[in-house]
């Protein structure tokens, strides 16, 4: 049993050509398509400087933490009262 359409494709087949270059009327050029500008972005003032604070915030911290220590250069040694007392009535 044979497809009726498709004999009748066969019928009006035609040969495709290839087209080297496009066929333009004088003075027209190809150009891309124009974009239409949307709308600007919306700013967030409030979120920006919470992004900031919430990236800074380990670098001050460490800061921070870092001035309150003091230098010490020198080994102390520590005795407990008692054995000051204690030194102390010998003398």
């Amino acid at each position: 049993m044979k497809d009726p359409y498709r004999e009748i494709a066969e019928q009006h087949k035609q040969p495709l050509e290839k087209i080297k270059e496009p066929i333009l009327a004088e003075g027209e050029t190809l150009q891309r398509p124009v974009k239409e500008k949307t709308e600007k972005k919306r700013h967030y003032p409030l979120i920006t400087a919470l992004l900031v604070f919430f990236i800074a915030s380990p670098f001050l911290a460490i800061y921070a933490f870092k001035e309150e220590k003091p230098v010490v250069n020198q080994i102390v040694n520590e005795q407990p009262d008692t054995v000051q007392d204690e030194a102390a009535q010998q003398e």
